[in-house]
């Protein structure tokens, strides 16, 4: 009995189609209790629990070596039946590691999954072994056929593997339902702070205004301190670009003005709660055709309110919508960018967009793939750039991320993201936290 629960873990050897079957059935149902058990803990969040975290890893480890071990029942069956040991290896990583990770990670389908947990296997099990007599085997294929699938561990595993499936689809599901909040008079709302002048403080003054802030939002922590890497190449007393020419530069005034008034950035270090925000990816030149577009302070994209759903562990934010976000400029959709300065600051550095409407994402080369498309990790931070063409720099967000970059189709908008601190294993995985962004 030792001898056959320890062959389950074994890479040496070739099995036959009933010993594969019986090291399938329990390393899938093991599988299952690890998912189970780590999804049941992702939806409750109960991640930040020391010893619960310590289990977490415990089952991410342990889920590594059930896919190991099915890679070594399937290269060991695979080599009972074509006797090609290289062939055996590489087959059996593409069906047990590479196909899982194209279905989850690339083109999720249900029915993918049934072939990849359900049909593949059976075939596997009942394909004859090099050495048996083909036509004495297909001969008796039928009865077999049948008295395999009748077998009561079968009909279990079956179940166990829909199961399987189950979790998966449900952790879709979640992402659907999370989409389709909206505000309720349920939600906590969160007070807006207006903006500030950065231009002529030092760092730690800055930093100070953050920390006040901080203390009044939901991510208020007594360990708090400013993620260095986020802020850490602020540079003392220099000018900050002014949000009255983020979206249109006036090329008839003192280039010193630009680093004047309040600060574009203070929309987001004023405002802890403003996990990711949006901003226009690029300044126009004012003339008079672009007179009413350039007075537009809607394209500031300073919320109107801001909701939090402790329960859905959801942030709602609302902007007011304006006929000029969707206007053209050359026949080409205006472009905005995604900015994670909090969610990155509070150690939320991947993103993903898992539902949207009338908003637009296209690539910028044919095999890029945006936030929409898969999990991205969030980059900003501020440093003293030269952007806005004042003399020595002036303090803003960098890079241009255009994995990040969308178009608005027509208004209303909205778009829901999922926001986790450590890269997720699918982009359907439950997150650590939720953010919805209305535009009305």
């Amino acid at each position: 009995m030792l001898k056959n629960i320890l062959n389950i873990f074994s890479p040496k050897g070739v099995i036959t189609g009933i010993p594969f079957s019986i090291n399938y059935i329990i390393l899938r149902i093991l599988g299952v209790f690890v998912n189970y058990t780590g999804l049941y803990i992702s939806f409750n969040g109960l991640n930040n629990i020391p010893i619960v975290s310590f289990f977490s890893f415990i089952l991410f480890i342990l889920n590594i070596l059930v896919v190991l071990f099915i890679v070594f029942n399937y290269k060991r069956r695979l080599l009972d039946i074509t006797g090609n040991l290289i062939f055996s290896i590489i087959t059996a990583i593409i069906f047990s590691v590479i196909l899982d990770l194209f279905i989850l990670l690339v083109y999720f389908r249900p029915i993918l999954l049934f072939i990849e947990m359900i049909a593949f296997p059976i075939i596997i099990a009942i394909l004859p072994s090099k050495n048996i007599n083909k036509d004495e085997y297909w001969i008796n294929f039928k009865d077999k056929t049948f008295k395999f699938l009748k077998n009561p561990i079968t009909i279990f595993v079956i179940l166990m593997i829909l199961t399987d499936i189950g979790l998966l689809k449900f952790s879709l599901y979640k992402n659907n339902k999370i989409s389709k909040i909206i505000p309720n008079g349920q939600m906590e709302n969160l007070v807006i702070n207006p903006l500030s002048e950065y231009s002529g403080k030092t760092k730690d003054e800055i930093l100070k205004i953050r920390k006040n802030y901080v203390t009044t939002s939901i991510f208020n922590s007594e360990n708090y301190k400013p993620n260095e890497t986020v802020f850490g190449q602020i540079v003392d007393n220099k000018p900050w670009w002014g949000i009255e020419h983020i979206s249109c530069t006036d090329k008839n005034i003192d280039l010193k003005k630009r680093g004047q008034g309040l600060s574009e950035e203070s929309r987001y270090l004023n405002n802890p709660n403003l996990l990711v925000g949006v901003q226009m990816s690029k300044s126009f030149i004012k003339n008079e055709q672009l007179k009413d577009f350039c007075a537009d302070k809607t394209l500031w994209f300073i919320p109107k309110k801001i909701y939090y759903d402790k329960h859905n562990k959801l942030i709602i934010v609302t902007y007011k919508s304006s006929e000029n976000m969707t206007v053209k400029m050359n026949k080409k959709y205006i472009e905005y960018l995604l900015v994670g300065l909090n969610a990155r600051d509070f150690g939320y550095e991947w993103g993903y967009v898992s539902k949207s409407n009338n908003i637009l994402f296209l690539p910028k080369t044919l095999d890029s793939q945006m936030i929409n498309e898969k999990p991205k990790k969030f980059l900003d931070f501020i440093h003293l750039g030269n952007a806005c063409q004042v003399e020595g720099g002036c303090n803003n967000a960098s890079p241009y991320q255009p994995e990040m970059t969308f178009h608005f189709k027509k208004m209303p908008a909205d778009m829901t993201m999922s926001l986790w601190k450590n890269k997720p294993i699918y982009k359907n995985q439950p997150a650590d936290i939720y953010v919805k962004m209305i535009f009305d």
